[in-house]
């Protein structure tokens, strides 16, 4: 009997110890479990307030930056309204600074943090660029001043030079006429009359407009050492009592711009010394009676005039 209830009491102790056990492992388990999940928590929440912070930096990178270009823009539009006058010159770098400004915004307008970063180093670069700009427009500026500058002297040197061209054109045009006057042959001791000749072929003078069959015309050519030497023509012209040129001919000769018909042209080389000239012409009829007169020109200037009467 005794040892009946040993053997039940060893029984329970036995139970009771599983039980224990059992219990014991439970809570283990559960301990383990509840350690699990407070760390997961914990890492979650210090997750959530990495991820926040993450996101607070990001935005506030993001305003930083917006503000950023937006002074960099202001200060590119600020430059272009300064220098609007050298702004066409450099169209090309204007047009880049403003694609690249467009560039930044959409990459800040994204919020992708990789995207700010890069948005950063593009900052830095525009910033360059812009600095960049500002030197070229500086330079620009300076040498278009200095260009202003040298213009001005050139206009003013031109001015001078074409001052003194005038200066010399009208001294080279008195001059010019001072040697074309000077140049002009000079006569004397013209003498015009009516001449007649005998069987035997001797000339006589005549004043009588029945007999007279030629009028002759005789004068000297003076020295003129300006005058250019060589072949010349002298036209002369005989005028009729009623101011009609006499000709046998329809040929003209050039006076004061004019074309005009001539009695004659006598030709003659001419070597700067003074020398005698008679020339004759022959009406081929009677002439009327009355005052004539007869000139002689040579290159376009009258340098002989004289009457002759026939009764």
């Amino acid at each position: 009997m005794e040892e009946s209830v040993n053997e039940q009491t060893k029984a329970d102790n036995r139970e009771q110890n599983s039980r224990r056990a059992l219990v014991f492992i439970v809570i283990t388990i559960l301990l383990g479990v509840n350690g699990l999940l407070l760390y997961q928590f914990f890492d979650k929440k210090s997750h959530l307030e990495e991820v926040t912070r993450t996101l607070d930096n990001t935005s506030a990178e993001r305003d930083a930056l917006s503000a950023e270009l937006q002074q960099v823009k202001a200060e590119f539009e600020k430059i272009n309204q300064e220098n609007s006058s050298l702004q066409a010159q450099l169209l090309s770098k204007d047009e880049e600074i403003k694609s690249k400004m467009a560039q930044i915004r959409r990459m800040i307008e994204s919020g992708d943090a990789s995207q700010l970063k890069a948005a950063k180093a593009e900052l830095e670069r525009l910033r360059s660029m812009n600095q960049v700009y500002v030197a070229q427009l500086d330079s620009m500026r300076n040498a278009n001043v200095a260009l202003a500058s040298q213009n001005e002297s050139l206009n003013d040197m031109i001015t001078v030079e074409k001052n003194k061209s005038t200066a010399l054109a009208l001294e080279n045009s008195t001059l010019t006429k001072r040697v074309a006057a000077a140049s002009v042959l000079r006569t004397t001791s013209i003498k015009a009359s009516g001449v007649k000749y005998k069987s035997s072929g001797k000339e006589l003078e005549t004043n009588k407009a029945s007999s007279a069959q030629k009028i002759k015309t005789c004068f000297t050519i003076l020295e003129n050492t300006v005058a250019t030497s060589g072949s010349k023509d002298i036209y002369i012209r005989i005028l009729s009592p009623d101011g009609v040129v006499m000709t046998n001919n329809t040929e003209t000769f050039n006076v004061a711009g004019q074309s005009s018909l001539y009695s004659l042209k006598e030709s003659f080389d001419y070597e700067n010394r003074e020398m005698n000239m008679c020339v004759y012409w022959e009406k081929g009829t009677a002439f009327s009676p009355g005052k004539y007169t007869v000139e002689a020109y040579c290159e376009g200037s009258l340098i002989a005039s004289t009457p002759v009467v026939l009764k």
